[in-house]
């Protein structure tokens, strides 16, 4: 029997079914033409909310979706900032200029703000009423020594909860949405980070502001909800970096090699791209890690932060698909690489692929949180000390393992980005070893983070900026022809339009590629 419903114009019977959405019926083309024209097109969805018992919901594209299409447009549902925060305003959420004296305070409850404006912004108003009717003033002040070393305040992780909690009487609806997201509280209420809210949090919600109708319960499941489902959200050109909640967005499901990936506009809302295409019936998913982390520390962050075991094609895999992300160089035979036994078991043995050399999961475990120590600790205003890192562990750590990974991709950020070594300051070896590394993760991108990822995207970035020099230097050297020149710098506009591409839909990176395309248009001031 045919599918029938009523025609969204006219309200007849109707079996013609919109083929992007298949949720809207119409009785023939022309109602269709005109119900697209009058607001569909805004409305129909290439997707659908789907479950399973692996997944649980997640989103399903009910069509082909094309590499660069927009998935989805949300509007944040609320937001606020981080649980532990460096000082903001929490009328505008931008970070707080260092000032004269102190941070401007609001006159009834003290949070620093801003200025007398954000004291009447929509997200601060019923908070700051509640606390100031309860005699609550905070007690954040600019101290120089804590500014210095760029100290987060952890006062800021009753802000967002309390928000949320007010929902319920402002907008309950929205609350309605916010309860109905996962929350893992049963996996979370035994760590550290749980027995520190209980102490904290649901005393300030039940004791300070005296919210009695809600229970330490509901209150960290709350908590809950915000730390399985909130986005980090960052907009530097407003200095803005806070966690927001999408309750559609926040049905995408987790893969290391994701097909999509969520940007954020300069109206807070996501947007979610397709970085890849996207068959009809496909799960539509986005990374929750960061691709250069290895198997076992991306598997046991998504443990810790998500509280799900990652089993996608890359975890499975002992090789990370022939990056071999996580495996160190075997120091008996010095040739094979020291791979997990079973990627999928965290504690599983490590052994060398051509020899009986093992370790434990507890000693690369040790091993790479060293070395990430090292890493973070690294000078990183010059080159030099990264490559000497490289250098150091040149015997132990191979070409693709996660550390060195990420040593080169700080490394193609630096040459050409910071005074000492902007394009036109740096000599021809300096150059050509940022086109070495771009090359490399070129190769790694495409296998890990291909498509239209913002890694990806930086990295094509760099490359074209660092051929176009090398291109213009070996023609005032009179080692390349004008043709050769031309052609050299044609194949990086594709580069460039590639990366721009790429990067069009998120406002702060597009804005920042424009900064460095103008840069460079300056140091090619040359006729060629």
């Amino acid at each position: 029997m045919t599918n029938v419903g009523k025609c969204a114009v006219c309200g007849t019977h109707a079996s013609l079914k919109c083929m992007a959405c298949k949720k809207v019926y119409y009785c023939g083309k022309e109602h269709q033409k005109i119900h697209w024209k009058k607001g569909h097109k805004a409305d129909c969805k290439c997707y659908e909310i789907a479950s399973n018992e692996l997944l649980g919901r997640h989103l399903r594209a009910t069509r082909d979706i094309k590499c660069g299409e927009i998935i989805m447009q949300e509007s944040p549902l609320i937001y606020g900032p981080k649980v532990a925060s460096a000082p903001l305003c929490l009328g505008c959420h931008s970070k707080l200029p260092i000032p004269e004296n102190n941070y401007y305070k609001c006159r009834k409850c003290a949070w620093p703000l801003c200025g007398p404006d954000c004291e009447k912004c929509e997200h601060h108003i019923d908070e700051c009423e509640l606390m100031s009717s309860r005699n609550f003033t905070a007690k954040i002040d600019y101290i120089p020594s804590k500014q210095e070393m760029g100290k987060k305040e952890s006062a800021y992780c009753v802000i967002l909860p309390l928000r949320c909690l007010l929902l319920k009487h402002k907008s309950p609806e929205a609350f309605k949405k916010l309860l109905n997201l996962e929350d893992h509280l049963q996996e979370r209420i035994d760590t550290p980070l749980y027995k520190v809210l209980k102490a904290n949090l649901v005393t300030f919600i039940k004791i300070i502001l005296g919210m009695n109708e809600w229970s330490e319960e509901d209150i960290l499941r709350v908590a809950a909800v915000l730390d399985t489902n909130a986005f980090e959200v960052r907009q530097p050109a407003k200095e803005r970096k806070v966690r927001a909640v999408y309750p559609m967005a926040a049905m995408f499901s987790h893969n290391c090699i994701s097909n999509a990936r969520p940007a954020f506009n300069e109206l807070m809302q996501i947007v979610c791209i397709a970085k890849t295409e996207i068959a009809k019936g496909d799960v539509i998913s986005i990374s929750y890690t960061q691709p250069l982390k290895s198997t076992l520390m991306r598997r046991l962050h998504l443990a810790q932060a998500k509280c799900f075991d990652c089993v996608c094609n890359r975890c499975k895999d002992p090789t990370e698909l022939g990056i071999f992300a996580g495996a160190i160089l075997c120091s008996r035979c010095k040739v094979g690489k020291i791979i997990s036994t079973n990627p999928l078991d965290n504690s599983a043995v490590w052994q060398c692929q051509l020899c009986p050399h093992k370790l434990s999961a507890k000693q690369i475990n040790l091993g790479n949180a060293a070395l990430q120590e090292e890493l973070n600790a690294l000078n990183k205003t010059s080159p030099r000390f990264l490559e000497e890192f490289l250098l150091r562990y040149r015997d132990t750590l191979h070409e693709k393992n996660t550390h060195v990974l990420q040593v080169k991709y700080a490394l193609i950020q630096l040459y050409g980005n910071i005074p000492g070594f902007y394009l036109h300051e740096m000599n021809d070896a300096a150059i050509k070893r940022k086109i070495e590394l771009c090359l490399e993760l070129l190769e790694v991108a495409d296998i890990i983070d291909a498509g239209w990822s913002i890694f990806r995207g930086n990295i094509l970035m760099d490359l074209q900026e660092a051929s176009v020099m090398q291109a213009k230097n070996e023609y005032l050297n009179g080692l390349l022809t004008r043709e050769a020149v031309q052609e050299k710098l044609a194949e990086a506009m594709q580069l460039l339009n590639e990366a721009m591409n790429i990067m069009k839909v998120n406002s702060d990176v597009e804005s920042l590629s424009l900064e460095r395309i103008q840069r460079l248009a300056k140091e090619l001031d040359v006729d060629i």
